[in-house]
This record gives C-alpha cells, structure tokens and sequence, in this order.
C-alpha cells in the first residue's frame, strides 16, 4: 500500500503569509502571487522571499502541525514539498526538526511543484495554492486546501477538500477512504 503524503511548507506548517503581512502590509490579500498585491515594490518583494533567514524565523500554523502529527501516528512517510529558492534546503530543514514537525522526505526547489507530487504518487497532499490542488485533481490524487484568503473558491472538485482546522481534516480525511 502507499504511505506517502505530500505536506507544502508555506501556508500548511509554516505562516510565511504572517512575515510577509508584518513586513508589506495585510492588503489585497486575495491575491497569490505576492508582487501582484504590492507591484510598485516588486524589488523589495523579490529580495523579501530569496532571503534565507526570512524562513528561519516563521511562525508554525497549527493546522498543518497537527496535520504533521496525525500523519507521522498514522506511519505515513511525510514529503514535505516546497516551491522555496533550493539554497534554503538546509533552513527548511533546520526549522522543520527545530519545531518537531515530522517528515521523511524535503524537496525545495522553484521548479514544477506538479512534476514533484506526481513523482511522488502520494495518497493525498495538504496544501495551500489552489491551482496546485485543481491540478491534483485532475490527477486523481485527493488535496486537502488550507483555507486562507487568497484560495477562495465555491465551485472545488470531490478531490480538493478545504479545510479550516485540524476537526474539519479528521472528517473529511475519512471521505477519501
């Protein structure tokens, strides 16, 4: 049987979105893509996220913590899946072990993130880019979407579950099996 599952870092176990409100602002917050809420400071932006000790001081989001947990009691071997710069390896690393959020498998890289899971053919993946979910879908691979402001939709596929808390994945969890 697979055990693999698919955990994203930013938006699932660590609160970028936090760091990135505190530094630019909590406006236009629908927006995924960062320098579209602010495009006026693109070049602050850009140097904001390819900073290394940015992710070393993140904030843990509680759902995707016990998320973590449930998966490492359930045997799961946990990827943790990134779209971060591939230099902040080692930070992700360190924070990830720091916080004690079990994982098996880390793989950071600004390439496809698709390309990743599907190699990983995991039995479901917790994320929080909505695209990233649909295109699961049509994978056939089940996604659990983090809720948050800029991944609001009311028209998700049986595959993609929103959830807003640790309660809300335990039972929708059970819908996939």
């Amino acid at each position: 049987m697979n055990h693999h599952v698919i955990l994203d870092c930013d938006g699932v176990l660590a609160d970028f979105e936090k760091a990135f409100c505190e530094r630019f602002g909590y406006d236009r917050r629908n927006f995924v893509n960062l320098q579209d809420r602010y495009p006026k400071l693109f070049d602050q932006i850009d140097l904001f996220v390819n900073f290394s000790p940015v992710y070393d001081r993140l904030d843990i989001i509680p759902v995707g913590y016990e998320i973590s947990k449930w998966c490492e009691q359930q045997g799961f071997n946990i990827h943790i899946v990134s779209y971060r710069p591939d230099y902040t390896t080692q930070t992700t690393g360190a924070w990830l072990k720091r916080n004690k959020i079990p994982f098996k498998y880390l793989s950071i890289a600004q390439t496809s993130k698709v390309d990743r899971i599907i190699n990983i053919n995991p039995l479901f993946v917790v994320e929080d880019i909505l695209s990233t979910c649909l295109k699961c879908a049509d994978l056939g691979i089940p996604s659990f979407l983090v809720d948050w402001p800029w991944n609001q939709s009311n028209n998700l596929p049986k595959l993609v579950k929103r959830v807003h808390n640790f309660q809300e994945f335990l039972e929708k969890v059970e819908e996939i099996w």
